[in-house]
C-alpha cells in the first residue's frame, strides 16, 4: 500500500474500511482519487477505484 498523503480538501469519505479514510474526520487521505465508472448515470453506479481495504479490518 502506498504511503498516506495529506487530506484531499472537500472530499468526505464514508468508506470506513478503506485504508485511506481518516476515521476521526471521515476525510480521504489518499492524496488523489480515481472515481468510475465512465458510463455511470447515477450515484449508485459510481465507485472509488482508489479504495484499499485497511489492513486492520477483518472481514
Amino acid at each position: 500500500m502506498e504511503q498516506k498523503a495529506k487530506e484531499i480538501k472537500n472530499i468526505t469519505c464514508n468508506a470506513r474500511n478503506c485504508a485511506y479514510n481518516d476515521k476521526k474526520s471521515c476525510k480521504c487521505m489518499a492524496g488523489s482519487i480515481q472515481v468510475g465508472t465512465r458510463d455511470a448515470c447515477t450515484c449508485s453506479e459510481t465507485i472509488c477505484a482508489t479504495f484499499q481495504l485497511d489492513d486492520n479490518i477483518t472481514v
